[in-house]
């Protein structure tokens, strides 16, 4: 930066420049430093306050009407997830259970059932299948013996008899009737009896292929629905906030009235924050009876002026510091994760919010605390600390070096300062080098000559 055409815009009446020996610079205590150029950094401090974490704030609400039977926990109470709050009797419940424990029975029931008839199934077709191959009885008796076949079994083999028998018959008639030992008559009677009892147990497989498989169908398809109506009435139960391990053991035979009861539980780690339930009472979904938070982590809220808002780019993600009256010695870290999108017409501020670590419990929600944000520029500039700024005649200026010991008064226009650094934006070039401690002793030394004069 070039300094103005008047290269010191100093007081005509005031020397513009200081002579000091080097030897006597210690005992000034002068030190002098090149110009520095970068950005600079600052911080913003707003008025915070802490709130709780929303994201780890439950209300709690009974899924079902019922009276309150007990109630576990007291205002202020530290709780786990898991943990039981208040039993509700409720006969929604109740009636849901009673039907989940009569369908379980008659589910159980029917996979006996189905077993048993599958089974029977697969032995009536093995008996069919053996009856098709012509084997002799004794063998069909020996394979199917201690295997259940069911009322199949009799009719089979009744018509399988018969029809050996006719076989049998007509075998032993046939050599004879070549003799005239036999009338064709009885020899026809044979055959029309054979082709009869072959007939009929024809039919009789025919009848029983098709109603082992409908059977075997039939209970298959009853397991299955009554599978699902079991699978559908736990989940309801599920939905409502029961565990599997609460309906494992359903039998209302022990369990009694306790069957309708509905716990309601803690579904996070936190504290008791309000408690409107008492025991008797009746409840039910469009009540809130308590609510619980997760104080490990709160958020620090602050708002943002608009005027603040080009310093403060890109806060997202960033840490800021956090400060209560309480504790004014002790900072706590907040890292941002929301810097708002949309200025409040009232206020014309921006809402930033932050989340902080709690677990010691010191941030309590509704404090306020000083909230200080790191902000930097963007534009690299020409800063000098602020010890080498002197003032008089309502101007500042600094000493620059500029050769045989000889310090020259320059005026300057100052910008944007941090607690060290301030920006200086006409006056100094980036190649000068300026007093940065000892300048009082120099200021004192111009207005001593001056006074002189």
């Amino acid at each position: 930066m070039q300094p103005d055409d008047d290269s010191t815009g100093a007081d005509p009446d005031v020397p513009s420049s200081v002579h000091l020996a080097r030897e006597s610079w210690s005992a000034a205590a002068l030190k002098v430093e090149p110009v520095q150029s970068g950005t600079l950094e600052r911080s913003i401090k707003l008025t915070g306050k802490v709130t709780l974490n929303e994201d780890r704030v439950a209300h709690i609400f009974p899924l079902v009407e019922g009276r309150v039977d007990e109630v576990k926990i007291q205002f202020g109470d530290k709780v786990k997830r898991g943990d039981l709050l208040v039993v509700v009797q409720s006969k929604e419940v109740g009636q849901a259970k009673l039907r989940l424990y009569q369908d379980r029975l008659a589910r159980d029931f029917a996979v006996t059932k189905d077993r048993w008839t599958q089974e029977a199934t697969a032995n009536a077709q093995t008996m069919l299948r053996l009856m098709r191959d012509e084997t002799p009885i004794e063998k069909i008796e020996q394979e199917l013996k201690n295997r259940p076949v069911g009322e199949y079994r009799d009719r089979l083999m009744s018509a399988y008899i018969g029809r050996y028998r006719s076989r049998k018959q007509m075998e032993r008639l046939s050599p004879l009737a070549g003799d005239g030992a036999v009338t064709g008559k009885q020899l026809l009677e044979a055959e029309a009896e054979l082709n009869a009892t072959g007939a009929a147990l024809q039919s009789i497989v025919e009848q029983i292929q098709h109603d082992t498989q409908q059977a075997a169908a039939v209970s298959a398809q009853a397991v299955k629905e009554l599978q699902t109506r079991v699978a559908v009435e736990e989940t309801e139960l599920r939905i409502l906030g029961f565990q599997a391990d609460d309906l494992t053991d359903l039998d209302p035979t022990v369990q009694g009235v306790a069957v309708s009861h509905y716990p309601v539980r803690a579904p996070l780690d936190g504290t008791v924050l309000s408690k409107d339930v008492v025991l008797l009472e009746r409840v039910g979904p469009d009540r809130q009876i308590l609510s619980i938070a997760d104080l490990s982590t709160v958020w620090v809220t602050a708002d943002i002026y608009e005027e603040q808002l080009p310093l403060l780019d890109r806060l997202e993600g960033r840490v800021v510091r956090v400060a209560g009256k309480s504790r004014p010695d002790e900072t706590f870290e907040a890292r941002i994760f929301y810097s708002g999108d949309v200025v409040d017409e009232a206020s014309r501020t921006i809402s930033m919010r932050a989340i902080a670590d709690n677990r010691e419990g010191k941030l309590k929600p509704g404090m306020f605390v000083s909230v200080d944000i790191p902000a930097s520029s963007e534009r690299p500039m020409v800063r000098v600390p602020l010890s080498a700024v002197q003032e008089h005649g309502g101007k500042s200026f600094v000493f620059v070096y500029s050769k045989d010991d000889l310090f020259e008064r320059r005026d300057v226009t100052l910008g944007s300062r941090n607690t060290e650094l301030v920006e200086v934006r006409t006056g100094l070039r980036r190649d000068e080098q300026v007093v940065t401690s000892g300048g009082f002793f120099l200021k004192s030394r111009m207005l001593a000559s001056l006074l002189e004069e």
